[in-house]
């Protein structure tokens, strides 16, 4: 239950991903990124699916490496050929979930629009650039970079 009175609804909704990426659980999101209990159902799926599609977006030369050794799916990659491959799932997961959350901290604030309902641990911008932050950290940790990289122009 959060401060506003209003239980927190655990949703058992799977997202469906391309085969390849492990799919995604709403409510495993919810647990595991503690989410306010004000957001929709429909709002979390709709950001989740978003950040799937980019975080797929960004890995797409990284699965065509992988493809191209023979993995078909992470999940179920042979751990003679991806033997980080447990690794490989939990940093995807922690790829799009903070992705989707940094997107839904941006729109807390049109939740709740009271003054004293206002809680800057849910709307600070910090709060989702630092999701963001560690998308990316998870994004270039799958791609085998490291967090800081420098490009000669």
């Amino acid at each position: 239950m959060t401060f506003s009175g209003k239980p927190t609804t655990f949703v058992e909704q799977q997202i469906e991903n391309d085969g390849f990426w492990p799919d995604l659980s709403v409510s495993e999101f919810q647990k595991g990124y503690r989410l306010p209990a004000e957001y929709l159902v429909e709002l979390l799926v709709t950001d989740l699916t978003t950040a799937m599609v980019e975080v797929n977006r960004d890995l797409a030369k990284c699965k065509g490496k992988w493809q191209a050794a023979g993995i078909t799916s992470v999940k179920s990659a042979d751990p003679m050929v991806l033997p980080e491959r447990t690794f490989h799932t939990a940093t995807y997961k922690r790829a799009v979930y903070c992705r989707a959350k940094a997107s839904l901290l941006t729109q807390f604030a049109t939740i709740t629009r009271r003054e004293l309902a206002e809680n800057t641990g849910k709307e600070a911008p910090e709060r989702a650039e630092t999701f963001l932050a560690f998308s990316q950290q998870a994004v270039r940790s799958l791609q085998g970079r490291g967090r800081i990289t420098a490009q000669l122009l």
